[in-house]
């Protein structure tokens, strides 16, 4: 593994980049009316953020439970 890698600042920056990427790809899919590949989309971006979500500490990290 590179130092990079362990540089959380980099990791970002290269996931900030991927991030304009997919907005881009997203407003040319809204141009084109491609409902499908957007609603694939909308899937795995939410799944995505759920993801990126950071954890308190002291939380449970359960997602079974009810609020």
């Amino acid at each position: 593994m590179t130092q990079q890698n362990d540089n959380p600042i980099a990791i970002y920056g290269i996931a900030a980049k991927h991030c304009q990427t997919i907005q881009m790809c997203i407003d040319r899919l809204h141009e084109l009316g491609a409902n499908h590949q957007l609603k694939l989309l909308t899937g795995r971006l939410q799944r995505l953020a759920f993801r990126a979500t950071p954890v308190e500490e002291g939380h449970d990290n359960d997602t079974t439970t009810a609020s």
